[in-house]
């Protein structure tokens, strides 16, 4: 599994932000003792930011850490400050969501997702992806274009290998019967999905038109779970130019339920696999 600094960053925030709270210390209290803004102090514990280690010391200081709690927050921190693989590419360095996104797909050991449309990058083939990348309105220089079909390529290598990811997708009919790149490129991304779903760590469903309305219409989320139970589960809703990230048990609680409750309207793997290659042998090869 590749390093990620992203959940370090992330249960560092959580931890100060328990020790703050322990300690009954307001942002404005810390962010005085720490001669810096309030929002920097909001940051760090929605960890959003690399944290200095002289920081992180001053924080535990104020809030009455043991030593062996300093000890604790310190390698976090150290730990928070390594690059993520996907920062060697300018066009993903640039969207600090996708960055957080990224980031916890890497560290994660299952990832559960449902969407509408279009189908999740983690199932594409290139094709698809490339076809989906030049539908829009600004066209991608050939160079970036290039760089974030590697990034999806070089994503899809987690469901790969001895320890692979553990992907659940329920994929809306929306996505499977909207021809993107034209019907020869959407028959090979359809019969691709079959393969995929003989994978013993891909579980793909299908949430067919005629099941009607369900909890996450108009939604867009994918679940992480780690293999740290002390990393809660993210839920992440919208798209990497519009996301929200939550971890909290009372946020995240009603997103989890209906997404168990999506997969129970959907069909089962073997019949969402029949139901994708007959949509397939509608298209010409």
């Amino acid at each position: 599994m590749r390093k990620s600094p992203t959940v370090h960053r992330r249960r560092l925030g959580s931890e100060l932000r328990r020790l703050r709270e322990s300690a009954g210390r307001t942002h404005r209290e810390v962010a005085a003792h720490l001669d810096c803004s309030q929002g920097k102090i909001s940051q760090i514990e929605l960890g959003r930011v690399p944290v200095r280690t002289s920081d992180v010391r001053l924080m535990a200081e104020f809030y009455g850490a043991t030593t062996d709690q300093l000890s604790t927050l310190v390698d976090l921190a150290q730990d928070s400050k390594q690059r993520g693989w996907w920062q060697q590419y300018p066009s993903t360095a640039q969207r600090p969501g996708l960055q957080t996104y990224l980031g916890l797909e890497t560290s994660a050991k299952a990832v559960s997702c449902y969407g509408s449309d279009p189908l999740p990058e983690l199932l594409q083939t290139a094709e698809y992806s490339q076809a989906l990348l030049t539908a829009g309105a600004q066209p991608y220089e050939a160079d970036e274009l290039q760089e974030r079909l590697t990034v999806i390529s070089t994503r899809q290598q987690r469901l790969l290998g001895e320890s692979p990811l553990e992907l659940w997708a329920v994929l809306d009919e929306a996505a499977l019967r909207r021809a993107v790149g034209g019907p020869a490129v959407m028959r090979q991304q359809l019969e691709h999905l079959v393969l995929l779903g003989y994978r013993r760590n891909v579980t793909i469903q299908v949430l067919p038109f005629r099941t009607g309305g369900h909890p996450l219409m108009g939604d867009r989320i994918a679940v992480f779970s780690f293999p740290d139970n002390a990393d809660p589960q993210v839920v992440h809703l919208g798209d990497s130019a519009n996301s929200r990230f939550l971890d909290k048990p009372e946020d995240t609680a009603d997103y989890l339920k209906s997404f168990e409750h999506v997969c129970t309207r959907a069909l089962n793997p073997k019949d969402s696999s029949a139901f994708i290659s007959a949509i397939a042998d509608e298209s010409p090869a």
